[in-house]
């Protein structure tokens, strides 16, 4: 078997960020649903920590609050640190939920923040799809080329 076929599974990589994009894509579209179609209630904050490790920062919060039914709905939240810095002091919070959304709750007053994060990570997938998308390509036709010509086999050369 000619080990030049296994360069064909560099299209793996930018599958990978067309899964990462639509993904994000999906996200936004959630939130926003959210958003717009989902109930207002103001949630009452039961915990919230923020992590800080060398170069990561990141946190949750856990809200409660009851919907229209009675309900009682908890849930912990992981934050990114630039959405956790606006809510630090917050002791009540608006929320929008909509109970079968995948992004169920909208912390109201991040909302703009949490809309433009998603934004960056669809532009930086998208941009990156591009990039592995033109990588690809040549990678693709010099694996064509390769295997297509008489010398089949990888050489490799040490130089000392």
């Amino acid at each position: 078997m000619n080990s030049y076929k296994y360069l064909y599974l560099f299209w793996l990589v930018p599958t990978a960020f067309l899964f990462l994009a639509l993904h994000q894509v999906s996200v936004y579209y959630s939130l926003t649903d959210t958003y717009e179609n989902g109930e207002s209630y103001t949630a009452e904050v039961l915990d919230f920590e923020l992590k800080q490790i060398a170069a990561q920062t990141n946190g949750f919060i856990v809200l409660q609050f009851n919907d229209e039914e009675g309900n009682q709905i908890q849930r912990k939240l992981s934050l990114p640190v630039e959405v956790a810095g606006q809510l630090q002091q917050m002791r009540v919070i608006p929320v929008r939920y909509q109970q079968k959304a995948s992004q169920e709750i909208v912390i109201m007053p991040t909302y703009e923040t949490h809309k433009n994060l998603v934004w960056t990570n669809i532009a930086m997938a998208a941009i990156a799809l591009l990039i592995l998308v033109i990588i690809a390509i040549f990678v693709h036709r010099y694996t064509n080329k390769k295997l297509r010509s008489k010398d089949k086999k990888i050489v490799f050369e040490r130089i000392d």
